[in-house]
């Protein structure tokens, strides 16, 4: 537990909402760390500070947002934001419109910021607000407020030579320890479709391992939602074998996955960077172009809907709220696109005749369409 600085002398809060505080600050990792960069800067308005605390609690304990990712996110977002607001001397409480405009504006010029990294600051933003709005304490000023359009590309997948060029990498990693721990979680990524964040939250207790071929992980998601992932085959016999060799290291978690690496923090769990790179470690050793964490998600929906699964029940697996969502992971899938307008109906159309037609066959064409049918082509 991290030792937890005393609260600024601005910063004024209910009792039970200093206990929160305190507690938050304690667990360490990216939110408390966003939140003692707020607290460290002298800001113009006093009054934001308390707001601010009290708009990360209910991200964190009434919506559940997970502080090592999404709402450490926001906390940093908002923080320029309000920065940006201060130094040009504007009152967060009552921005216009043009405001907002101008604040997008130094975000792309300035910052150089994308539009998806755009628009994940405005949500933020709007977090904020709207939390401001529904506890009555200032009017939404970013209602209404259009977001940058973002182009949606296409999701991507793992072929199935570079899956096996994965695997063989993640087993050449330096220590065998490593290796073994390496190969399994990218194992565990491919046959279950956690995300980064999911992964480096997996506790011992959330595997059920009955046996060497079939068990269960359960998953808590996004909103602190949980879900129930079957699994089977060799995953289930590398993670038998993982928690064996785990078992005989000097941890501090119960995370599934723990840092091996003195640098790192031995014995503790993972973190997303540190996935992330193993990740990233793996893809190079395997020769591959590109690469990602989120692709093992993809292929793994791809693959049940290949296998027959139908898409509720793959939307239930990916823990997505909108089976939109699924339905664009599912647009790369082989079943998907196996389809195409048929050599025969093109044929039709151009009024001409496949190459390797016979003559008796181009004979019966000719005289069912006509005698415009031109030759073979």
């Amino acid at each position: 537990m991290a030792d937890v600085p005393p609260p600024p002398a601005t910063l004024v809060l209910p009792p039970q909402e200093m206990q929160i505080r305190a507690q938050l600050l304690s667990q360490g990792g990216p939110l408390a760390s966003a939140m003692r960069a707020v607290e460290g800067r002298a800001w113009r308005d006093a009054l934001w500070l308390g707001e601010c605390w009290l708009w990360v609690q209910f991200l964190v304990v009434v919506r559940g947002f997970r502080g090592m990712t999404t709402a450490a996110d926001y906390v940093e977002a908002v923080a320029r934001f309000m920065g940006w607001v201060e130094d040009n001397g504007h009152d967060y409480r009552t921005l216009r419109t043009a405001t907002l405009d101008a604040w997008q504006k130094w975000l792309f010029a300035k910052r150089r910021l994308s539009v998806s990294s755009r628009r994940q600051a405005l949500m933020a933003v709007r977090s904020l607000y709207s939390y401001r709005a529904t506890r009555g304490i200032g009017a939404d000023v970013t209602a209404g407020y259009a977001a940058p359009k973002l182009v949606k590309t296409q999701a991507k997948k793992y072929t199935m030579a570079q899956l096996k060029a994965l695997f063989v990498a993640a087993l050449q990693a330096p220590m065998p320890l490593v290796a073994q721990r390496d190969h399994t979680m990218l194992l565990t990524f491919l046959t279950t479709g956690l995300r980064r964040e999911e992964m480096t939250a997996l506790r011992i207790d959330q595997l059920e391992l009955s046996s060497d071929r079939k068990g269960v992980v359960h998953v808590f998601g996004k909103g602190s939602k949980e879900r129930t992932v079957p699994i089977e085959g060799p995953v289930v016999r590398a993670l038998v074998e993982w928690l064996e060799a785990r078992s005989k290291i000097e941890t501090h978690t119960d995370a599934v996955f723990v840092n091996l690496s003195r640098a790192g923090g031995a014995g503790h769990a993972l973190g997303v960077k540190a996935v992330e790179d193993l990740v990233k470690r793996a893809a190079r050793r395997a020769g591959l172009g590109s690469w990602g964490v989120h692709r093992f998600r993809v292929t793994f929906a791809t693959m049940l809907y290949d296998d027959g699964t139908d898409i509720e029940r793959i939307r239930i697996l990916m823990g997505h709220e909108s089976i939109e969502t699924t339905r664009r992971y599912l647009a790369v899938s082989a079943r998907m696109n196996k389809h195409s307008l048929k050599s025969h109906r093109q044929h039709a159309a151009l009024g001409t005749l496949p190459d390797d037609l016979p003559l008796w066959a181009q004979d019966i064409e000719r005289k069912r369409n006509g005698s415009s049918i031109l030759p073979p082509r």
